[in-house]
């Protein structure tokens, strides 16, 4: 539950303050909010908000005034409390419903990408490249960057502020993770990413439950599997590879492999699995099976293995598997 004179305090500044949201933040939260191009639209809102004290303020409103319409009660249409507020037309026509279907998608791909920000350098990079047009600062700790703005036109979000703040980021993305889970319980692509995140902060028993839950509700065979695979990943690090091979069966099973190529990754996974339980020959037949059907798989493969020496020993002594890679590169276990 939040703090109802936290709500209200936000609430006040965003309703009273002059200032004009910038044109650019408004299109891109449009955009994030209408679910057109989610991905790109969350980084560029994530940024903006990052150099833009304006628009973080009047976001967290809006998002608080959601969570209390679904939390607090708090009497009233939304929508209408919503229309009161600057950037009226990003809710106008919108029912209280839409509008918390929407502002849980925004909470998710926002989340997502703070959550990128922090585990992944590459993300890092683009959201540190992503230029950000800032229309007006006022005053206050912002100046240094107004004057950039006015120099250049657009202000670039700092690489290594926001390296430091991959911690801080991972929190964050967490909490709107959180709350995009509080307004639709069942969103399934937010279980997922809030499962990883407990992951990474080594809350095990809470990812796994994430993960079943989703594994068992969703309606979309894609996240099923995702969460079977993340599962997996679960049970062989805690060494129980039969329960692990289970579930990379079932995405096997799930006929996704054949539909959605970038699953053919999980073959991998069931031959290793294999291996960690001693069944050698019936690693030697899924290995096989990626090197003919598979064959980007199958190049992943062998850099994965190059980077498991313990287990590339092991596949070099058993003559199966052994000709299945010498098969495409007759020196693979002399490199």
């Amino acid at each position: 539950m939040y703090d109802r004179s936290g709500f209200l305090s936000a609430i006040r500044n965003v309703q009273q303050s002059p200032r004009l949201l910038c044109a650019g933040f408004q299109r891109d939260l449009s955009a994030l909010l209408d679910q057109e191009l989610p991905e790109e639209a969350a980084r560029k809102t994530m940024a903006h908000m990052q150099a833009c004290g304006d628009c973080a303020d009047f976001f967290e409103a809006v998002r608080l005034q959601a969570l209390a319409h679904r939390d607090l009660a708090v009497p009233g249409s939304l929508s209408r409390r919503l229309r009161r507020m600057r950037g009226d037309d990003l809710f106008e026509g919108l029912t209280d419903s839409e509008i918390i279907r929407r502002m849980a998608a925004a909470l998710y791909q926002l989340g997502k990408a703070y959550v990128l920000l922090a585990t992944d350098d590459e993300y890092l990079l683009r959201v540190a490249e992503e230029p950000v047009v800032i229309d007006s600062f006022a005053h206050g700790e912002a100046n240094e960057v107004a004057r950039a703005a006015e120099h250049v036109g657009a202000c670039f979000v700092d690489q290594e502020l926001l390296r430091v703040r991959s911690e801080n980021n991972l929190v964050q993305g967490r909490k709107l993770l959180e709350e995009a889970l509080r307004l639709k319980p069942q969103f399934s692509e937010a279980l997922l990413y809030h499962g990883f995140v407990c992951q990474v902060q080594g809350e095990l028993e809470s990812a796994q439950k994430a993960y079943h839950q989703v594994f068992l509700c969703s309606e979309r065979m894609a996240n099923r599997a995702h969460a079977a695979i993340q599962l997996g990943m679960l049970y062989d690090r805690a060494g129980q590879n039969q329960r692990a091979l289970r579930m990379y069966r079932w995405v096997l099973a799930s006929g996704l492999v054949h539909r959605k190529p970038e699953f053919s990754f999980v073959l991998f996974n069931i031959a290793v699995e294999h291996v960690a339980l001693g069944d050698l020959d019936a690693a030697a037949s899924m290995f096989g099976r990626i090197r003919r059907d598979h064959p980007s798989t199958w190049e992943s493969a062998r850099k994965w293995l190059r980077n498991s020496p313990e287990l590339l020993q092991r596949l070099g002594q058993h003559i199966p598997c052994r000709a299945e890679f010498e098969a495409t590169e007759p020196a693979f276990f002399a490199a």
